[in-house]
Order: C-alpha cells, then structure tokens, then sequence
C-alpha cells in the first residue's frame, strides 16, 4: 500500500514538474530586467571578405534570448540581402545561427540583417535593427537607395512593407530587400551603382512573393550613376482593383446639391469633363405632388370646441376692400407647373476637393459684386459725399466687373484644382508625397433646384478609381423632400390669455448719468428694524450733555448704544394649551 502511495505521489510530482518546464515564462525572483539585448559578437565579423559558398553566420547577444520573436516565425526575424534562396535560422542560449541554402555568389556585397523582433527572456527586443555586411570579392561601396512608404487612401507612413530593388547582374537579376521600420522609411545600403526598378508590397503571407490582392506599387525607376551616391523615393501602397467604380447611393442634400457615393475611391486627378451626369424626371402621379391643407381655404377651424367653419376675418376685410384684396392677391406667388416626364436638368459633377474650392470662388465672386454695387450706389447718391476713390484721385471701378461670378468646373474646361496651389485657397490633405488623398464622394450641383416629390433618375458615367480602372458610374432614383417649416415657441405668462405678447424691456434708452449713484458701499442694515421709542441720535460732532447731579432734577442721559427693537423682549416659553373649564358640581 506504501509503495502504491509513493507511486502515485511520485507521478504526480513528474507531471507538475513536466507542466512547469513547459511553460514560457520570464524567471522569476531578483531584479526585473528592463535593458534589451544587443549583438556583442558575429561570425564572420563585419566588413570582413568571406570565402564564396558560406552558409553560416552566427550572431551572439548580450544575454539569453527567447526562442519566439516579438512578430512572426524565427526565420523571418533574419534578411539576407541580396536573395540566396531559403534560410533557416537556428536558436541557441546567447546565439542564433543563420544556415543560408545556396550560400553565398562570389563577387558579390551582402547584408544580413537581425531585424528589432529578436528578445531577451523579459520580452525586451532589441532597440534597432543590426547590420553584418561581408563581401565575397565586390568593392564594399557605400551607395543607398531609401525613401518612405505611404498609404494612398490614408497617406500615412506604412511600416512592416517588403521593398525590392532590382539590378541587372549578367544575365540575372540581383534584387537587394528589406522592410520599411515603423515610421514608414526603408534603406537599402552597400547596393551596387546603375539602373534599378524599386517597388514595394505587403507580403501579407510572407511568402516572399507579390500576390494580386496585396497592397502594392508600381516599379519606379532609378539609377545610381556615381558611387556613393544616394536615391530617395516616396512609394505608394494602393489596393488592386480591376472593377470599376459603382454607384451605390445619392443623398439629397437640399434642392440644387447631390452626394453621390461610389463603391470604391475615385482618382483625384481625372481630367475636367471626363466624369458626366444627367439628371430626367421619371414617370410620376399627380397624387404625389398633393400638400395637406391645415385650415380651410373659406374659413378657418373653430377650436372653440364646437368645430364649425368661421370666416376669416382678414378675408371679409379683402372682399369689402378692392385694394387689400388686390394687394394680397399681388404678395401670392403664381404657381409654378411641375416639370413634364422625360425633362433632362443640367448637372455638373465635382470631386470634393474640387467642390469646395469651387464654392470658395463663388463666395468670393459674390462678395466682391455685393461691394461694387454698394459703392456705385453711394457715389450715385446726391449730397458732399464723393464716390469711392475721389479722396485719393482715383477712379471707381467699371460697373462690368459686377458681373455673374463665374463658375470654375469641369465644364469651363478649367481644373478647378489649380486653385488650391494659392495661399489663400481652402487647404487640399494631401499625402506625403504631395498626391490629393482620394474620396468616394462626387458632389452633382444642379442649375435648377428640385421640384419636391417629384422623382428624378441620375445618370453617372467616366469615373475611373485610384487603381485605373476606367468607365465607372451608375443610375440611381431620387426625390427631394422640403424640411418642415419650424414650430415658433409660444410664451404663455400665468393669467395671460392666448395670443397676448410679453412685454419687454426697453433696453434703447441710455441711462440718465447727471445725477450721481447712492453710495451702495455700506448697505443699511435691514436686518433689525428702527427703535422708535428712542430719540434720534445726535451727530458725532455734537457733545453730550452733562450727567445729571442731585441738585438737578433732570434724568441722567446714557451714551448712545446698539438700537432696540420696537416691541420689548418678551420671556420665551413653551406653548401651553388653556385649561378645559372646571365641571360645575
């Protein structure tokens, strides 16, 4: 039984022992560890000339390192550039080794990067990528090619992007690599001079190859003439897309602007006129356009209580009056028919960007006519004042510059983003490398308003998105509802009857300042009421009378003291009912 006992406990102590080895934990007890590593030794050393066909480099640490990088798998925490095939990297206490497939071409300068995911046991990485560089045979030179990655929809700095740089190498390619760091920049250092193809992706399945739904750019083309020398580029990141933009939804935003929303982001820089809209009435009943009545075209409604029709007053006044009757037939605006089945409106289609700098010239336009036709009209008044410009003997403006602002647009012909490169035009977010960011927003502004409820169909054609793809647009139904017309507040006062008005202050008349404030410094003392039994103090000035002796019979007269009140103090007792009257016997 003993023996079953100690078995039992025996297995048991392996398993908790088996559990604690498996667990990947920072050790525990003394200080904690808050330094990162750092390399203190490579194998070969750096800048120094290898043998071709080497396949190992160790790198030594500082401390102990975890065997799980910060991101991704062991392998990937290593870059040999240029590209030897396949690598594998092995994990030691202090170490990592790097095992390269084809080892290393002759000829040929490499850099073999530790990228910043390699981490000591206290899950502290190291603080900035470390770089061996060896040579088999090729003068090391110091050409760079670097720049910075950016996101086209956002045109924010995109970090962790894979970037390529290909030369021409014999009858090969010879592709230097590497990532871009968390502030978006990527370097590529000791690259051989001459022409290159740059480009960069998202290796999404960091399977080093660029797949079709991956973020990508395209190749931009360099070239190092004269070692050292130094390239910099912007690349943009953009998601492909081989479908055309579609529409997907119109917002009416009130009776001469639409927001037209597409499916994807549209091209900032398609030129004037390439994108078309038109807008036609569809076939509608005349039910539609029927406006609920709230009072009675003979009369008004009785709330009374009663519900009969009343004539209204005013009307009686019109009918006996042929003058008021004309007068408020003129204020009546004749109505106006709604459009026929079939009419195409007018509709000029905008990009966001565009749309605002187009409104801010119109307001300009607009201001400045408003303030030549003031000026015309004070010089054409009569009296001593001269018209703008007389003082300084010059002369006033011709009166065809308050002419209609023009409307800058797509079908003028001219860009209305020209207009954004002023100081004083309204400020375009653009990205790093200056590119306007894309919307998938067109603003469609109409030379007629909407008739309300009246259905319309539109019609978008040549909208091309950020990723080429041309011939974009779509049809969409739509109506304008009018807002409701705004409930005024009624004030009712307690004991004012309906209809009665709240009288308000008038706050126009100036105060009188002739006569001079009370002196509000000292404010009486209200709170304990005058002694009238007292006679009136005398001024300070004026010296009391002397005490009185035993030959005079007049009282003695005390000096004045805190006032009393009116009724005399009275002794404070509890309240006591009266007595029930004695029983008569």
């Amino acid at each position: 039984m003993r023996r079953l006992a100690g078995s039992i406990c025996a297995g048991f102590a392996v398993l908790i022992a088996a559990e604690a080895c498996a667990r990947s934990e920072a050790p525990t007890g003394g200080p904690e560890d808050v330094f990162p590593p750092y390399v203190i030794e490579t194998v070969p050393d750096t800048f120094a000339t290898v043998e071709p066909g080497l396949r190992e480099v160790r790198f030594c640490f500082s401390e102990r390192i975890s065997e799980r990088p910060a991101d991704g798998r062991l392998n990937d925490a290593v870059i040999v550039s240029p590209s030897t095939g396949d690598i594998r990297v092995r994990h030691g206490r202090e170490c990592i080794t790097v095992e390269m497939e084809e080892g290393l071409a002759p000829g040929l300068v490499y850099r073999i990067t530790v990228r910043p995911v390699i981490r000591d046991m206290f899950a502290n990485s190291l603080r900035d990528a470390f770089e061996l560089v060896v040579t088999t045979g090729a003068e090391i030179v110091s050409n760079v090619v670097a720049g910075m990655v950016e996101d086209r929809v956002t045109g924010d700095a995109t970090p962790g992007v894979r970037v390529e740089a290909r030369f021409a190498h014999g009858d090969d390619t010879l592709t230097h690599w590497n990532f871009s760091d968390p502030g978006g920049v990527f370097s590529l250092r000791y690259v051989p001079a001459g022409a290159f193809e740059l480009r960069a992706w998202q290796d999404q399945n960091r399977n080093g190859e660029v797949d079709g739904s991956e973020p990508q750019t395209s190749f931009v083309p360099g070239d190092l003439a004269e070692p050292p020398d130094t390239t910099l580029e912007i690349l943009t990141l953009i998601q492909p897309d081989t479908t055309a933009p579609r529409l997907t939804r119109v917002n009416v935003e009130d009776s001469v602007t639409l927001k037209i929303e597409f499916d994807d982001y549209i091209e900032p820089t398609i030129p004037p006129g390439t994108m078309r809209g038109t807008l036609t009435v569809t076939e509608y009943d005349d039910s539609l356009l029927a406006v609920p009545v709230v009072e009675e075209e003979a009369g008004v409604v009785d709330t009374a209580g009663a519900g009969e029709v009343v004539e209204d007053p005013g009307e009686v006044a019109a009918a006996d009056d042929p003058e008021a009757e004309q007068e408020a037939g003129a204020a009546e605006p004749e109505p106006v028919p709604p459009p026929e089945p079939g009419t195409t409106f007018r509709i000029r289609i905008f990009q966001e960007h565009e749309y605002r700098i187009w409104l801010d010239a119109r307001e300009d336009s607009v201001a400045r006519a408003d303030s030549i036709a003031r000026a015309e009209e004070l010089a054409a008044q009569p009296g001593d004042s001269a018209a703008p410009g007389d003082a300084a003997g010059e002369e006033p403006e011709p009166a065809g510059r308050a002419a209609a602002p023009s409307d800058p647009g797509p079908e003028t012909g001219e860009d209305p983003g020209e207009v954004s490169d002023t100081a004083d035009g309204p400020a375009i977010p653009t990205t790093l490398s200056g590119l306007r960011l894309p919307s998938r927003t067109l603003v469609g502004v109409l030379d007629e308003g909407l008739v309300a409820r009246v259905p319309y169909e539109l019609v978008v054609e040549g909208v091309e998105n950020i990723a080429g793809a041309e011939d974009g647009g779509g049809v969409d139904t739509l109506a304008w509802e009018p807002p409701p017309p705004e409930e005024e507040e009624q004030v009712e006062e307690e004991g004012m009857e309906t209809g009665d008005t709240v009288p308000v202050d008038d706050t126009t008349q100036v105060d009188d300042t002739t006569t001079p404030p009370p002196d509000t410094t000292t404010p009486p003392d209200t709170t304990t009421p005058p002694d009238t039994n007292r006679i009136a103090l005398r001024p300070t000035d004026d010296p009391l009378p002397p005490l009185a002796t035993a030959s005079d019979p007049a009282p003695a007269r005390r000096a004045p003291g805190p006032a009393r009140p009116t009724t005399p103090f009275r002794h404070r007792s509890a309240f006591r009912p009266p007595l029930p009257p004695t029983p008569t016997r």
